[in-house]
């Protein structure tokens, strides 16, 4: 079923906002790529995401959203990360996907302890699917962590799998997470543009209904970072 939105506003009824590509570079590292698109897109030096942000962040191959709020702070773009959850969810541990959790749980639970000393900003919430296709009307992006289960880009060859994953386990049935950044939408054909760091692709799509079902799947949190071009808006709840 299509989901419902307001009435579409004169000349804002689709967008798509021009990010150069990053692929990554192994089965753990979509969320540097992502940010480092977001650096590109803002002509802020990337070459030491993988290096200086990567060590300062002491997170090895286990980079969580709070990280990647944190090198954007680092880098000093104004962003909000909203989630449901402030800290590490103990309900994930039995989930595969988080093989780590024990190890991660502590020193994710200590960043979001630390946040706003950091500046760091983070907001425990929901956010719906409007206030995403309202911020991408700005010409802002937002770094999103999906369920790549459900994510189907409409775009790409049906041979190459569903969110065109090549670093998850096909026959794998439980949760993967994955981080993409949302660049864009259509309101009229309920599209939601994205780059997907683990393709050489330059722009995927997927429907609005497949985006929810992707980002709001148990074991993300609907963690999303938004960022900004200049100094973000007062919280909205």
């Amino acid at each position: 079923m299509a989901m419902a939105m307001r009435p579409v506003p004169p000349g804002d009824d689709r967008k798509v906002i021009e990010v150069p590509h990053v692929r990554q570079c192994y089965s753990w590292d979509c969320g540097l790529a992502c940010v480092s698109m977001v650096l590109q897109h803002y002509d802020i030096p990337s070459k030491e995401v993988y290096t200086k942000d990567l060590d300062a962040q002491q997170c090895g191959e286990s980079v969580w959203t709070i990280d990647l709020a944190c090198i954007a702070a680092r880098n000093a773009i104004p962003h909000r990360l909203c989630t449901i959850t402030l800290g590490a969810n103990a309900e994930h541990a039995s989930k595969s996907f988080y093989s780590g959790f024990t190890r991660d749980e502590k020193r994710v639970n200590k960043l979001f302890e630390e946040a706003a000393t950091q500046g760091v900003q983070v907001e425990q919430r929901s956010v719906a699917l409007e206030e995403v296709v309202n911020h991408l009307s700005t010409g802002c992006l937002a770094v999103v962590l999906i369920d790549w289960r459900y994510l189907e880009c409409m775009w790409c060859p049906p041979n190459m799998g569903r969110c065109c994953l090549w670093c998850m386990d096909i026959g794998h049935s439980g949760y993967q997470g994955h981080f993409i950044v949302v660049c864009g939408y259509n309101r009229t054909k309920q599209h939601i543009f994205y780059k997907n760091p683990n393709t050489s692709d330059s722009l995927c799509c997927c429907q609005f209904e497949s985006f929810e079902k992707a980002r709001k799947s148990h074991g993300t949190d609907e963690d999303i970072l938004f960022l900004y071009k200049t100094e973000r808006p007062s919280a909205s709840h």
